[in-house]
């Protein structure tokens, strides 16, 4: 049996679009094949329509198969129908690649859908609901701010790491950031090595070296943070990181739930993506911009920083 798992609003609107423009790209090659052809990055002095008529209905199909499945929030089959749909887009662009005279614009935008797909999954894992913990004892997320930008040179906030709670790989520009194991454990990933601390042990994430971490450990992780110059946009993110999730706004991995919550916290965070991900981060500006203009950021500041 299917059963329907809520996906958020912002990462549900642009999966509906991404089926939109499928039927559309599908419609042109059935209504405009010549138009299709050259927009797919192909275009031959005799043009085969049967090709184009079997492109379309296949564009069709797949928009179709979108639509429907975001529409009732078929939040698994969606995951696995972008999953393996991303075969597509891949075999298009070495398609596109190995054929003689091909238009190399066409063959990275086919490159990019493929990796849109592969973001689109990470969100959709992101978005799953909590689950539940084999530990007896009640967690829950916690910040506190021990020494604020206004306060000292540095800012030093006091968190906790909820069991199955990590970061991707990224980086940051202004400040170092150094963890202090307070209760628990922590894998910590710093550069090339990756380092499993327990309590009273320390790790200093210098500005631009990349680094994630991860509590595997099923228990609860307290860590002290502190980052160096101090940043006050910093402090206000972890306060709003922590308040979204203890509000049940955040996966089991800690990422917001609202794609604009989240844009918003890699933007306050100095949050630099690494590898193909990196992609990503004009993206994520736009959404941040947008969020701001629209008041989200105001709200989050009045419901978690400013209470």
């Amino acid at each position: 049996m299917i059963t329907t798992q809520r996906i958020p609003s912002p990462l549900r609107l642009i999966i509906l679009l991404l089926g939109l423009g499928m039927l559309f790209i599908g419609g042109r090659f059935l209504l405009a094949p010549e138009a299709g052809e050259v927009g797919f990055g192909l275009q031959y002095q005799q043009p085969n329509y049967a090709f184009h008529a079997i492109k379309g209905i296949r564009d069709i199909f797949s928009g179709l198969m979108i639509l429907l499945l975001a529409w009732y929030h078929y939040r698994h089959p969606l995951l696995l129908t972008f999953l393996a749909g991303s075969l597509i887009p891949l075999t298009d662009m070495l398609i596109i690649w190995y054929t003689p005279g091909s238009n190399l614009w066409a063959t990275l935008i086919h490159g990019g859908t493929a990796l849109t797909l592969w973001l689109l999954c990470y969100f959709l894992v992101q978005a799953a609901p909590p689950s539940k913990t084999n530990s007896s004892e009640p967690v829950t997320a916690s910040v506190k701010r021990i020494s604020s930008l206004s306060e000292s040179s540095d800012s030093v906030l006091e968190l906790s790491i909820l069991p199955g709670e990590r970061t991707p790989w990224h980086y940051h520009e202004l400040f170092s950031e150094t963890f202090r194991i307070l209760k628990g454990e922590l894998t910590v990933g710093q550069g090339d090595q990756t380092l499993d601390l327990r309590e009273g042990q320390t790790a200093t994430i210098e500005p631009g070296q990349k680094h994630f971490f991860s509590n595997t450990s099923g228990k609860e992780c307290l860590i002290q943070v502190t980052v160096s110059p101090g940043n006050q946009n910093f402090e206000e993110s972890l306060l709003i990181y922590k308040g979204l999730a203890k509000d049940g706004f955040a996966s089991t991995s800690g990422t917001p739930k609202n794609l604009l919550d989240l844009a918003l916290f890699i933007h306050l965070n100095d949050s630099h993506m690494i590898g193909f991900s990196k992609i990503a981060e004009p993206f994520f500006r736009l959404l941040a911009r947008y969020a701001t203009q629209r008041g989200r950021l105001a709200e989050l500041k009045a419901n978690y920083v400013n209470s």
